[in-house]
């Protein structure tokens, strides 16, 4: 297990775990095909920098296994989502959701839903939330 600290929380990670069930796990998609969960994981792709390497930094997928949310469409014509993964590892210490950046915010939890069958444990959830553009054509 990796050691990392993201804000104000301290989190072990084991990644290569984590990386290995996503990799060999389906895409969002398959389990839902409304057009939230598919302009979700269209937009995946056009993630900020900081943001693609913060879920490649915990051995994640954006786009597979997830839960998914729409709430509203902003004024600005974006799209308020929320999202949770789950993870190898377990939390240090740290509390509360926080300001990642652009308005993101994320945390970790020991309180699991959804969690897939066969993910290996410990098992950590991880939860954001940010505005979306909508790409979907």
């Amino acid at each position: 297990m990796r050691q990392m600290k993201i804000g104000s929380w301290i989190i072990e990670v084991d990644v290569n775990k984590t990386k290995e069930f996503y990799d060999n796990y389906h895409v969002i998609r398959e389990d839902c095909n409304c057009d939230y969960c598919a302009n979700y994981v269209l937009a995946c792709e056009q993630f900020p920098p900081k943001m693609k390497e913060l879920f490649r930094s915990l051995g994640i997928d954006p786009r597979k296994e997830g839960e998914v949310t729409e709430y509203t469409k902003n004024k600005d014509g974006t799209h308020l989502y929320s999202a949770f993964y789950h993870l190898v590892g377990r939390i240090i210490e740290g509390e509360n959701d926080f300001v990642y950046g652009d308005g993101v915010e994320i945390s970790f939890t020991e309180e699991l839903d959804l969690v897939p069958e066969g993910f290996p444990k410990p098992t950590i959830q991880f939860e954001i939330q940010m505005k979306i553009p909508w790409v979907l054509k």
